[in-house]
């Protein structure tokens, strides 16, 4: 009987041991699989990829506030409800991007180009959108407000509903632009283009 039970015994061992093992391999597979990375560019907060290619990359609800992104490429990128807050997307380029919901709260954009891209949405308060281009950019019921865009090309933008208060939009063009039921109170239009844009307040 005692053999049989030190037989026993051990058999168990070996058994908890090997599930022991394979538990530790599954932690240790899912700890480096927990940030996907693209092209080199591991998709985590305060990543650092300056100038990667993320061409149509699927980034939906990615984790990337306080990254660097700087002069990526973001062409046809799904951003949708990413979180980029803070983050360095200066020089990004953006054009025909899902960015819909994205928090984009204080990130910096200047010199972006989101041509065509869906901003449906978007929180971006707060944002430096300087100098970006946003033609034909979807801006329904973004949230803008605070959101500095001086010199931003927002020639045939759709900002319906959109929440413009106390934006800075010195010298911005705003030809052929959709405003309606837009709000911008304290807002900031010294200078703007408004030739063409619809709702705009032409009392600047």
């Amino acid at each position: 009987m005692a053999i049989i039970r030190k037989i026993t015994t051990f058999a168990l061992c070996g058994v908890l041991s090997a599930f022991s093992i394979q538990s530790m391999a599954e932690d240790e597979q899912q700890s480096t699989s927990e940030f996907p990375t693209i092209n080199g560019c591991e998709i985590k907060p305060e990543t650092v990829c300056k100038k990667v290619n993320l061409k149509n990359a699927d980034l939906r609800h990615a984790k990337l506030h306080n990254a660097d992104l700087s002069g990526a490429d973001l062409r046809g990128a799904d951003l949708a409800r990413a979180d980029i807050r803070h983050a360095d997307l200066r020089g990004a380029d953006l054009r025909g991007a899902n960015m819909e919901s994205v928090q984009a709260w204080a990130a910096f954009l200047q010199g972006a180009k989101l041509d065509k891209a869906n901003l449906q949405g978007a929180n971006l308060n707060f944002a430096r959108l300087s100098g970006a281009h946003l033609i034909d950019a979807n801006l329904r019921s973004a949230n803008l407000e605070a959101a500095w865009l001086p010199k931003a090309n927002m020639t045939g933008a759709i900002l319906k509903n959109a929440n413009l208060q106390e934006a800075k939009f010195y010298n911005a063009n705003f030809t052929n632009a959709e405003l309606e039921g837009a709000r911008f109170p304290y807002a900031i239009f010294q200078e703007a283009i408004m030739e063409g844009c619809e709702h705009c307040p032409h009392d600047w």
